[in-house]
């Protein structure tokens, strides 16, 4: 008759290394959630940082009056300043260039909404650390900012 203390008096035959896989197998499930919640982590901030710079470009897009409009219409045939399209598009790309040490991949385009407003989008593929290399690719995240030129005096 075995002791009641005895470690092995308790487990059934065959019992042993269960507790092992239960373990490895808890482990892999932990890891893969880490592994998503570390992706979706980086696609969020991507997407916070290229429309943090759509927003800068626009803005500074939207200061770029043309003075030609000025002089030919005056400022009283303008509810709002016009905008140069040469220099909208020249800023909107200085903010690209600017931007690409921190966001490779990193698009940017400016169309002129009327003559007063200015259309940033910006777009970015992102590398993600963990699962781009799955058949699914890497996502692009694309954001479109507007803004006005100043009112007219």
């Amino acid at each position: 008759m075995r002791h009641p203390r005895d470690a092995k008096s308790w487990r059934r035959k065959g019992d042993e290394g269960s507790v092992l896989l239960l373990i490895v197998g808890l482990s892999a499930v932990l890891l893969l959630l880490v592994a998503v919640v570390i992706d979706v982590s980086v696609v969020i901030l991507a997407r916070r940082g290229v429309s943090s710079t759509a927003d800068g470009a626009a803005i500074a897009a939207a200061q770029q009056v043309s003075r030609e409009a000025i002089a030919d219409g005056g400022l009283l045939t303008h509810q709002r300043l016009p905008l140069d399209r040469l220099q909208v598009a020249a800023m909107v790309e200085n903010y690209r260039l600017d931007s690409l040490d921190g966001q490779p991949n990193l698009e940017m385009s400016a169309e002129l909404d009327g003559s007063s407003t200015v259309v940033v989008t910006a777009s970015r593929v992102v590398q993600l650390p963990f699962s781009g290399w799955l058949a699914a690719g890497n996502p692009t995240v694309v954001a479109v900012s507007r803004a006005r030129s100043p009112l007219a005096p």
